[in-house]
């Protein structure tokens, strides 16, 4: 039986790779701890979850930065206001749980650089949990050294000299990217990484959700539109405008992922749900539209849906790029798209044959990858070697 630790963001795209990654290590037999910020995302992780808080006891937790903020100065804020912050403030409560739990290896996400390093300082083995492949492409020489230097500055307040290295939030041991190198493509130089591409997780560790599956109509295209759990409360217009198109299709029956304040405002067509069990929608309906979000690009891809992808901060427009230039999505706006584009996108969409056949040549590919088991064998390659001294030995 091995003892697996892991320490993940309090963000919801990466806490369900790992929460389906755990689940296949817990019906295995094995131990499971999870150093999070319990506050946060306590109800999210299965009710017997053993786990150590990482929350300081006068502070709610870490917040996403700025979300009006784009481009390459969200990338700067991003390390800014939250992964330096949050990785700094978690040094001394993850380690003192892991001198506890004693684990024979670490699952930690590359965005929680700060569980890297207690990783590194202990001699134990990790594994590097990567939710996006945006994560892993160089930028460009300035902001890459930019990025190597906040590591520097973060690692030379914990770590020994002798433990710095340029990139700490890669494992040397295991990098598991849950996507898939088609979908990647080539066209952009990669971090050197002992990388393994392992396609989405596929697991389910998430909470159930009911929904009024009698709403749907069987001789209807169906929709789900979904701007992701950080982006979607920016503000509301994206959603008023899809309406606003949907409204002109009554063929087409839309669930729309948005504040249950919008439902009054929503056509008959058009459902409004704050959170939706969205892997069982995405095996009823026909296409999807979202911000480009690297889970929900993987799940939809996984079962031959088309997109059509409203790119907002952060890694999505990367990823939007991707999913345009293997042919299986659309391009929108998020700020700029109007009522007409909407609804002209919407039908090309659904009535696109080169999209739905794109969609199923990367949707064989991401089926083919092992998921969440195949990660789950891979930090467990990593506990059967804990016992080699150069792999672990907890001080």
């Amino acid at each position: 039986m091995a003892r697996i630790l892991f320490s993940v963001p309090p963000l919801t795209g990466h806490l369900n790779p790992a929460l389906a990654v755990a689940e296949c290590l817990v019906e295995q037999g094995h131990q499971v701890a999870w150093a999070v910020h319990a506050k946060q995302i306590r109800d999210k992780l299965p009710p017997r979850a053993w786990v150590y808080p990482l929350d300081a006891e006068d502070a709610d937790g870490p917040g996403i930065a700025d979300p009006k903020v784009r481009g390459l100065e969200s990338v700067r804020l991003f390390f800014e206001d939250y992964t330096l912050p949050i990785a700094e403030r978690m040094l001394q409560p993850l380690e003192a749980s892991a001198r506890s739990f004693q684990p024979d290896v670490m699952v930690v996400d590359h965005q929680l650089p700060g569980g890297a390093l207690v990783a590194r300082k202990l001699g134990l083995p990790w594994a590097s949990f990567v939710t996006t492949t945006a994560s892993i492409l160089k930028m460009s020489p300035m902001v890459d050294a930019w990025v190597a230097n906040q590591y520097r500055a973060l690692q030379g307040r914990y770590l020994p000299a002798e433990l710095i290295v340029e990139r700490p939030d890669f494992s040397p041991h295991r990098v598991l990217v849950f996507s898939t190198e088609t979908l990647m493509g080539d066209a952009h130089a990669r971090v050197e990484a002992p990388y393994r591409f392992v396609g989405p997780a596929k697991g389910d560790g998430r909470r159930k959700v009911d929904f009024p599956w009698d709403w749907f109509q069987a001789d209807k295209k169906k929709l789900l539109i979904s701007l992701g759990t950080v982006s979607r409360d920016r503000d509301t217009r994206f959603f008023e405008v899809m309406m606003a198109a949907l409204a002109e299709l009554p063929e087409v029956q839309a669930v729309m992922v948005a504040p249950e304040s919008l439902a009054a405002q929503a056509p008959a067509n058009v459902l409004v749900r704050d959170y939706v069990p969205q892997l069982e929608l995405l095996d009823r309906v026909d296409a999807v539209i979202c911000h480009a979000g690297h889970n929900t690009v993987c799940e939809a891809l996984s079962r031959d849906l088309p997109l059509a992808v409203a790119p907002i901060r952060d890694d999505q427009p990367v990823i939007a790029r991707q999913v345009i230039d293997a042919g299986a999505g659309l391009f929108i706006r998020h700020g700029k798209v109007s009522p007409a584009v909407a609804k002209a996108t919407i039908e090309k969409l659904l009535s696109t044959p080169e999209l739905v056949a794109n969609a199923r040549r990367l949707g064989a590919d991401l089926r083919a990858a092992p998921g969440a088991a195949g990660a789950a064998e891979a930090v467990l390659e990593l506990a059967q070697q804990a016992s080699e001294p150069s792999l672990r030995k907890v001080a």
